[in-house]
Order: structure tokens, then C-alpha cells, then sequence
């Protein structure tokens, strides 16, 4: 069965920016089945969830994204771009394994679906984009990934 979220202020993503308040909400298999000003959905087996007071939007697109670099975060902050590449991150990403490329994706990963982002579209690295793959898969988010390519050092 599904799951009715009720009573909560729903922000919906149509042309005319509409926000529905006090409504429920029904999700059946992953996908929005019903919109109905609260207490109008029957029940009928599925788990009701009370989000009174409570905004309910959209699943968040994250349109640029480096998991392989999640677990690089914070490191060397205060560089200019290319050198903080140069000198940090493609040395550091270079440096991955298979495990190492899959638990920083992972790592992202598990940020965003925490954060109410449902979709993703990931620059992946130049090796063990599979452990990026894999780690997508798992987690079960929409994700478009690339296989990075470089064919000089910088």
C-alpha cells in the first residue's frame, strides 16, 4: 500500500505556483496518486502520516554534483579553483579505489536523500565510475552519471 501524507501545505511545482494548505497528499509506488483537501482520502490500508503544520514540496533536483569528492569536503577551502584542483582534489581523486570511490558517493548520496533531493545528475570520476553506478542503485534516487574524461593533467 501507499502512504497519505495529511493535513500538511503542499507546494506544488505547476505553472501557477500553487500552495494548497491543509491537504493530503497520497504516494502509491513512488509516484503522487492523489491530491485532496485533508481528510478526504480514505485510508483503505495505507499509513497515514500527520504533517499538520508541516510543508510538504517537491523532491529537490541537484543539477551538479561530484560524489566521488564527498569525502574531500573542507579540504584546502581557501585555494583559487584551479589550484584547489590541481593541488588537491584530481591528486585526491586520483588516489581512489573502488571502495574508496563507492563510500564518498555513498556518503553524498545518503546528504541528499537526507536533505529532499530525489534526483541528481553526477560528474562521476575517471575510474571506478561503476562504484558510483553501484552506489546510486542501491540508494534508489534518480541519477544521470557521466563517466569524467581528461586526457592532460590539468
Amino acid at each position: 500500500m501507499g502512504q497519505i501524507f495529511r493535513g500538511g501545505t503542499l507546494v506544488l511545482c505547476d505553472a501557477a505556483h500553487q500552495i494548497l494548505e491543509d491537504y493530503d497528499l497520497l504516494v502509491e509506488e513512488g509516484r503522487i496518486a492523489a491530491l485532496k483537501p485533508s481528510g478526504r482520502l480514505e485510508a483503505d490500508g495505507h499509513e497515514v502520516v500527520d504533517v499538520a503544520g508541516k510543508g510538504v514540496v517537491p523532491g529537490f533536483v541537484q543539477a551538479h554534483v561530484h560524489l566521488v569528492q564527498a569525502l574531500f569536503r573542507g579540504m584546502a577551502d581557501d585555494l583559487a579553483l584551479l589550484d584547489w584542483l590541481r593541488t588537491r582534489i584530481w591528486p585526491l581523486e586520483r588516489a581512489h579505489d573502488e571502495e574508496s570511490a563507492y563510500w564518498s558517493a555513498r556518503v553524498g548520496l545518503t546528504e541528499m536523500l537526507l536533505a529532499g533531493t530525489t534526483a541528481i545528475l553526477d560528474m562521476a570520476t575517471v575510474r571506478h565510475t561503476d562504484a558510483v553506478f553501484r552506489a546510486a542503485e542501491e540508494v534508489g534516487l534518480h541519477a544521470f552519471i557521466g563517466n569524467a574524461m581528461m586526457d592532460r593533467d590539468n
